[in-house]
């Protein structure tokens, strides 16, 4: 029975590690991408950007936002841009369980919805463009 198993458990890593490889590609491709984020004028302290290529040829990827910064390798193309931005928030009346367990805050994303889950944003990666700043106003 031991040996059934084994056989069944290489077929699945035969047949499926030839999957997971090719998905996405490979990140050779990739062009390193910075820039600042800013909202009403004011840099974005904590948050995260999401770069998805247009075409749907390339990788979708990412990067935290931090003091305003971001740093992330990109798909050279058109890319949709997702921005979210979080801040932590006091609760205005934590019951005593949640001070006692120390939870008086939570983070809140408050960026509108049209720089995130209804983004037209878009912006064209090359090697001559590595450079993106979003200046987000609201």
């Amino acid at each position: 029975m031991v040996f059934s198993e084994l056989r069944l458990f290489a077929a699945i890593a035969i047949l499926t590690v030839p999957l997971a490889v090719g998905c996405g590609g490979t990140r050779s491709d990739q062009i390193p991408v910075t820039g600042k984020v800013s909202f009403g004028g004011q840099p974005v302290e904590q948050g995260t950007i999401t770069f998805m290529p247009v075409s749907g040829v390339g990788q979708t990827t990412g990067a935290e936002i931090v003091a305003g910064s971001y740093s992330t390798t990109v798909s050279p193309g058109e890319q949709a841009v997702q921005i979210t931005a979080n801040k932590t928030v006091v609760k205005e009346n934590p019951t005593e369980e949640e001070v006692q367990r120390g939870l008086t805050e939570s983070t809140e994303q408050y960026l509108p919805a049209k720089f995130n889950r209804q983004s037209e944003l878009r912006v064209t990666v090359s090697a001559d463009a590595t450079t993106h700043d979003f200046d987000l106003q609201p």
